[in-house]
């Protein structure tokens, strides 16, 4: 996730987990990190191992931030759980003109290799199977029913719907990204 300017910013971190997303990025440790996750053992585990940081149990989908929060929001491999457009929605909420949105993301292939692992298992493979129609549904419509992959046309399409803009795309050996920016004269 490039981040550039090494300026104290205040980032939120959805999905957080245990708390590893700024050491796993490289991130700035100067910027003021705020931790989102749905699972109470996870932040808990976080709260524990990053005292200094604060750490929130709750849904990305209804987030317990004020508008206008913070600098970046961030996603580390946790947004393809989540229901995208309610997110997006919350985390346009939450940006501050000209913030930005990052997040790694999971392409087809992903959940491709998922459903071929999955074969020997027939409930886990009817999940999987569930998994890339409900991809397949977000490609064309930019809207999920749960745990999907996402194309670059669909994520488009649910970023520009939750009005961000200057949408970009970028992939390295082990990650895909995608970046989006609150517009600065839009509320």
């Amino acid at each position: 996730m490039p981040f550039n300017s090494s300026d104290t910013m205040r980032v939120l971190d959805l999905g957080c987990g245990v708390g590893l997303t700024p050491q796993k990025l490289s991130l700035p440790p100067d910027w003021q990190f705020i931790g989102l996750d749905i699972g109470f053992r996870s932040v808990s585990e976080a709260h524990l191992n990053f005292r200094h940081r604060e750490f929130v149990c709750a849904a990305a989908e209804h987030m317990p931030f004020s508008d206008l929060s913070f600098d970046r929001v961030i996603s580390n491999v946790a947004l393809p759980y989540m229901n995208i457009p309610e997110t997006l929605a919350e985390s346009y909420r939450v940006l501050i003109p000209g913030g930005m949105f990052v997040a790694s993301i999971h392409p087809a292939g992903f959940t491709i290799a998922e459903l071929w692992h999955a074969l020997p298992h027939p409930q886990a493979a009817l999940y999987r199977l569930w998994v890339l129609i409900n991809g397949i549904i977000f490609h064309l419509s930019g809207r999920t029913l749960g745990e999907s992959f996402q194309t670059e046309r669909g994520i488009r399409i649910a970023l520009q719907r939750a009005h961000f803009a200057d949408v970009r795309f970028r992939r390295d050996p082990k990650h895909w990204f995608v970046e989006a920016t609150k517009p600065p004269d839009f509320p």
